[in-house]
């Protein structure tokens, strides 16, 4: 009999990837993935506590799905809110004490608080799901004693891509920052590495299969520190500002080194199509000395050696390692980019957080960086990067925001000029610093922060946009929608694009045909929020 599993996944790109890394891990034990929530024998959550909304929401669902699937379907509750602890609303408990609980505490209250739930499990424990899977399901071969493969790090575990063309790659996880506000540190843990060579064997594995976008994710991606380089650093997993991190290019001769590499790899695969890689993950190696990256910049120089048409995206960075350094590389790549060459694969394209324009502010969330500081990172980057887009965070309503504060947090924007903002209204978070301190913003002042900046941010966004209109730009379609009879993708700038075909220049093709592929476009319209083209030229 072969068991059947759902996993559902909430949140952010990591969650998403999460789930795809556990459910090959199911499927390498036997379980067989279904659509079906009544049929599943097993139904995993990938949950979210980064807002309150998100947490209130896994219990609506929890209770949905047991009235719909009954007492023999076993539901898990795996991700941030699998780590986490509730029972903190005084200030008689030390936020501290909570997260000190053993595992095993966590995961009874957790219990306590969703009684429909079977199983408890953190992500970054997931590859230990089979000793309890063995006993539910009389599968003692699921045991981890008897399992052949014993990842390290659930990371490790090779995942089970959705798409065909796009992937995510985690290099890190977890958070050593302790921002008053966010849940990460405590929902994920402590900043954790993956090792250089998983991750570039990863990203090469994906090219070679055809793979077109790639995004680098980390809690704090740009911070990526090769392990076997920390003595480098006078490393402490403390600080916030580390000294010659991301400051220190390769030389093009270890470059040149890797490129070889890289190209020799692939001519091993294209000449013997039987070859299976993953056989040989120890050996991949070995076949010459490398200098293997140090640090975040390092990696991307390593990762741009691989040929091939695919870009990439990493998020979400730092200011405080986004350095000079960095930025003049990523600007160096990015410039093939704009003329649909891939001779480098970095989008002209960067996203890094503000949260707020006001010092004061910045003081209070424990961000470690002034406003001053952070524009003149927005500066480098517009030098080195001329036709970049930049995206950024901003919580509005936090903590002793005033009026004037978030003037400031709205001149930060005409000074900066975003593309693109992801606003959120401030959310206590049990646990948190911030937690702590009382709200001094309303809802509805919240609400409306947040409509004033983004009415402003629209109207930018069209002025920007309008100034495309004509021009040539590239981009990668994503999906098409057969209601709709459009096909939708994002340029190399991450804006989103809605897509027509010049039937005269591309006659007899499909959409679907189309989907996944690198194509040159003119813009011919524009609304504050997407772009309109015509597909004159298909790429790859």
């Amino acid at each position: 009999m072969s068991y059947k599993y759902v996993i559902k996944t909430f949140g952010c790109q990591m969650n998403y990837s999460d789930s795809e890394r556990m459910s090959a891990f199911l499927q390498n034990l036997g379980l067989v993935e279904t659509n079906n929530l009544e049929n599943a024998d097993l139904i995993i959550l990938n949950t979210c506590s980064v807002r309150q909304k998100a947490e209130d929401r896994i219990n609506g669902i929890v209770k949905n799905i047991r009235l719909s699937v009954g007492n023999h379907t076993k539901i898990v509750i795996t991700g941030c809110m699998a780590r986490r602890s509730w029972n903190d609303t005084t200030k008689t408990k030390s936020i501290k004490y909570s997260f000190q609980k053993s595992q095993r505490e966590r995961y009874e209250e957790i219990l306590k608080n969703f009684p429909l739930v079977d199983y408890v499990i953190e992500t970054k424990e997931f590859t230990k799901i089979g000793d309890w899977l063995a006993q539910i399901f009389n599968k003692p071969e699921w045991k981890r004693e008897n399992q052949i493969d014993k990842p390290e790090h659930y990371l490790s575990f090779e995942p089970k891509y959705k798409s065909s063309f796009q992937a995510y790659v985690p290099i890190s996880t977890g958070c050593n920052h302790f921002c008053t506000f966010c849940i990460v540190p405590y929902s994920r843990g402590k900043e954790y590495c993956r090792p250089a060579t998983e991750i570039i064997r990863e990203v090469f594995d994906l090219v070679q299969r055809g793979y077109k976008d790639i995004t680098l994710l980390g809690q704090t991606v740009n911070r990526w520190i090769n392990n076997d380089f920390k003595q480098e650093f006078n490393y402490n997993e403390a600080l916030t500002k580390i000294d010659t991190l991301n400051e220190m290019p390769m030389s093009d001769k270890d470059l040149n080194k890797w490129r070889k590499f890289f190209q020799h790899k692939l001519e091993l695969y294209n000449n013997n199509k039987n070859v299976n890689l993953d056989n040989n993950k120890s050996d991949f190696f070995s076949t010459v000395r490398l200098k293997m990256p140090r640090d975040f910049l390092q990696l991307l120089q390593v990762l741009d050696q691989i040929p091939g048409a695919w870009w990439t995206t990493w998020i979400s960075s730092h200011p405080n390692y986004l350095t000079e350094k960095l930025i003049q590389y990523v600007g160096l790549s990015a410039k093939n980019m704009l003329y649909g060459n891939f001779a480098g694969h970095q989008r002209p394209y960067i996203h890094f957080a503000l949260q707020s324009g006001s010092n004061k502010i910045l003081k209070i969330m424990n961000r470690r960086y002034s406003y001053e500081e952070f524009y003149e990172k927005v500066k480098l980057i517009r030098k080195y990067v001329p036709e970049v887009s930049i995206s950024t965070d901003i919580i509005v309503g936090f903590v002793n925001e005033t009026e004037e504060d978030f003037m400031l947090t709205v001149k930060a924007h005409q000074e900066c000029n975003f593309d693109t903002i992801y606003i959120s209204e401030y959310s206590p978070r049990i646990g948190t610093a911030a937690y702590e301190l009382k709200e001094t913003v309303d809802n509805k002042t919240k609400a409306k922060r947040k409509e004033f900046l983004n009415n402003i941010l629209q109207k930018s966004a069209e002025i920007k946009n309008s100034k495309l209109l004509n021009t040539i730009t590239y981009a990668l379609i994503e999906e098409y929608l057969e209601k709709k009879k459009i096909l939708k993708g994002k340029t190399s700038h991450n804006k989103d694009i809605v897509l027509n075909i010049d039937e005269k220049l591309i006659p007899n093709k499909s959409n679907d045909e189309l989907v996944g592929k690198f194509v040159e476009v003119k813009i011919n319209g524009f609304t504050p929020w997407a772009l309109k083209g015509i597909i004159n030229k298909i790429l790859y």
